[in-house]
């Protein structure tokens, strides 16, 4: 979902490399513990997309799903994965089915990428601010709907968001280099050097970062994924 909107799209799930030891290993190590304790289960799932193997998650999640099924949590994991493996469509029919619940936020947060992914910048901007009213502590979200204030120009909203993002999550790579792109669209070039610097961004992505500051300034079309970290 990546430095600016919370997706890892720009390089297929297809031909990364798959890890020796995947997370995979791991779950047929515990099946016997998974086959009693669906929060394991889940959370296992949940580490093996950590890892980008979402394919294996959603073989993973079928196998999850026979015995536990209408899991909301099951659900938004698919809805992740598929829309990590860009099926975008129908990833957003599993959102749109988890509106209504407990998980209401992160749902509007996938929408919001996925709107994102398909050039539809109003509609991300819509669902990432559903999402940040939803969950306001969440920096993913505050990220995401920064960089998209960003695309619209609003520039005192954005710069609102990103430093609330980086706050809450300083480690965050992603909200910093957002950051960094704020400040060289507010003519703080010291200040966006000096954030560069200290979340270690490389050459390419600070090549980057200067590249979409240059668009947005002269508000030639601007796509909206991201830089891979």
């Amino acid at each position: 979902m990546l430095a600016w909107v919370n997706s890892s799209q720009a390089e297929s799930p297809l031909i990364r490399q798959i890890p020796e030891a995947t997370q995979s290993d791991e779950l047929s190590a515990q099946r016997q513990d998974m086959e009693s304790d669906p929060e394991l289960y889940l959370r296992l799932i949940g580490q093996m997309q950590e890892k980008n193997l979402y394919f294996a998650s959603l073989a993973h999640l079928d196998a999850f799903d026979r015995r536990w099924p209408a899991n909301p949590r099951s659900t938004l994991l698919r809805a992740e994965a598929l829309r990590e493996t860009t099926y975008l469509d129908q990833a957003g029919v599993l959102y749109e089915s988890l509106l209504l619940g407990p998980l209401a936020a992160a749902a509007h947060h996938g929408l919001g990428i996925i709107a994102s992914n398909k050039g539809e910048v109003s509609g991300a901007l819509q669902a990432l601010t559903r999402a940040n009213r939803l969950d306001p502590t969440n920096a993913a979200v505050l990220n995401d709907l920064g960089y998209i204030q960003l695309v619209l120009r609003q520039w005192s909203e954005a710069g609102f968001n990103l430093h609330k993002a980086t706050e809450l999550d300083p480690k965050n790579s992603r909200a910093g280099a957002n950051l960094a792109l704020y400040y060289l669209l507010a003519n703080q070039p010291m200040r966006a050097e000096g954030t560069m610097n200290w979340y270690r961004l490389t050459d390419r992505h600070r090549k980057e970062i200067f590249d979409k500051a240059a668009a947005l300034a002269t508000q030639l079309p601007l796509k909206s994924g991201g830089v891979q970290k």
